[in-house]
């Protein structure tokens, strides 16, 4: 596995919120939701303070697919903890509300950047609760900011740097969610294809991301085999000695 790719997939990883260029809405082929339907979606927000997930993610890149496991872990708007790995080989993502770090064990290096570092890269300042929700099949933005669209028949909401449509499936979660930037040049697609009820919750278990960049198209399917909402206690992050900064 090259550097590329570990950089290129932890950094998709955490700002799946962005990065791509702009493309039409898709239409909507779930139910048409009602007013039951829209306020049961959000009761079903996850709401837990924590999340933990196992499993392996697929990143499509120039036609070949990569295989990574995948170990997942998060503190509601604290922290967000990913390592991603082939053969013991790979990289592990720290991110705080202003810090991003990371070790590749492949060059032996690290990375240790305010999360300014990261918006190069996303396109537009995405926060830390945005990816985690994001990542746990959540609506971006706080309920207030959003209103139903009826001629698209989605949810839609906007905080001035960027534009999120939702769309809602049978069970009242997301089944697509679309991030745009305010300038519509960056932009990205996360579906939700499966759903598992995790203590109440139901909680995605397959996560696939549509990332368009200038130079190549990326896509990604985080597949959550194994899941859980207990304390998550640790977040390992040693660099080993020797180790360099990049």
């Amino acid at each position: 596995m090259s550097n590329k790719l570990i950089i290129l997939f932890s950094l998709i990883l955490i700002g799946i919120s962005s990065g791509c260029k702009s493309t039409k809405i898709v239409a909507n082929t779930m139910p048409d939701p009602t007013a039951e339907s829209i306020q049961s979606f959000w009761k079903n927000q996850y709401k837990e303070d924590y999340f933990e997930a196992r499993g392996k993610a697929t990143l499509v890149m120039d036609g070949k697919n990569t295989n990574l496991a995948l170990h997942l872990k998060m503190k509601k708007d604290s922290l967000l903890w990913a390592k991603v790995s082939m053969f013991g080989i790979g990289a592990t993502v720290l991110i705080t509300q202003d810090s991003f770090f990371m070790i590749n064990t492949l060059n032996q290096e690290y990375m240790a950047y305010g999360n300014n570092y990261l918006y190069q890269y996303l396109g537009y300042k995405a926060t830390l609760s945005q990816v985690q929700n994001l990542l746990i099949g959540n609506a971006v933005f706080k309920q207030n900011k959003y209103r139903y669209l009826p001629d698209i028949k989605q949810l839609s909401a906007s905080d001035g740097v960027a534009v999120n449509h939702i769309v809602i499936n049978e069970k009242n979660r997301i089944f697509r969610s679309l991030v745009t930037s305010q300038d519509t040049t960056q932009q990205a697609v996360i579906q939700y294809d499966a759903y598992q009820n995790l203590n109440n919750n139901l909680v995605p278990t397959i996560v696939n991301l549509a990332v368009k960049q200038k130079t190549q198209d990326l896509k990604v399917e985080l597949n959550y085999q194994t899941i859980s909402d207990n304390t998550v206690t640790t977040f390992p992050f040693n660099i080993p000695s020797g180790y360099r900064r990049k």
